[in-house]
């Protein structure tokens, strides 16, 4: 039970953080508690999906780095965001609960943080406390990071004609990344992986503010 609570608290408590980037009514709230519970539900056919692509890819003979990059961005990347999207497209979107362009950044926030929180119960039970603290500013802050590229891209989509695509694909390339770095378990590729963190959050803090802004400027708007 001690090492649940250690996988499960970072992410509660960055999901609390989210949920106060802007005044939410109750019923938001409620929404954004059943978007965190969809992104948890969908890591059981996130894994299925993974483990046949792996499977299916066991008698490919490629080089260390082909198959580090495949596992990466087509594997792990690809499968995971492209869920995590479609959740919050069928979820939140396609459902018309998106009200403001912060929204969009909070409910993609909770959909990432509910895969994360399942995901970390089943690294951390498996591998102990150490794996725990370093998922905790490593894995779970990343997965909300990806959450927020897709939101900002979700942004565009609706307030700015963008493709929706770029929901998808944006995320699935940041959190391939990440895995690449990650994966390649060198010095080199986690110095690398801490400096690619920083540069996120950097960005992801400015694309939270840019999504406040807008969001202040169509409620002065429309009073």
């Amino acid at each position: 039970m001690v090492y649940v609570a250690l996988a499960v608290l970072p992410a509660l408590l960055l999901l609390v953080w989210l949920s106060h980037r802007e005044r939410l009514a109750r019923n938001e709230k409620r929404e954004v508690y059943r978007l965190y519970l969809l992104g948890a539900a969908i890591v059981l056919p996130a894994g299925l999906i993974e483990r046949l692509l792996l499977q299916s890819s066991v008698k490919w003979d490629g080089t260390g780095l082909s198959v580090t990059l495949t596992t990466a961005f087509f594997v792990a990347g690809m499968v995971e965001e492209f869920l995590k999207a479609s959740i919050v497209d069928k979820g939140a979107i396609q459902r018309g609960i998106i009200h403001t362009p912060m929204d969009c950044i909070i409910y993609s926030g909770a959909t990432a943080l509910g895969f994360a929180t399942i995901e970390n119960i089943l690294y951390v039970t498996s591998s102990g406390f150490s794996t725990a603290i370093l998922r905790s500013v490593t894995a779970i802050p990343a997965h909300l990071m990806f959450g927020i590229v897709m939101g900002s891209a979700f942004i565009r989509n609706l307030y700015f004609g963008a493709s929706r695509g770029f929901a998808y694909i944006l995320p699935a390339l940041a959190h391939g990344t990440y895995d690449t770095f990650a994966l390649s378990s060198t010095w080199l590729s986690d110095a690398l992986l801490v400096a690619y963190l920083i540069v996120l959050l950097e960005y992801v803090l400015r694309r939270i503010d840019w999504a406040g802004r807008i969001t202040s400027r169509r409620i002065a708007m429309a009073r």
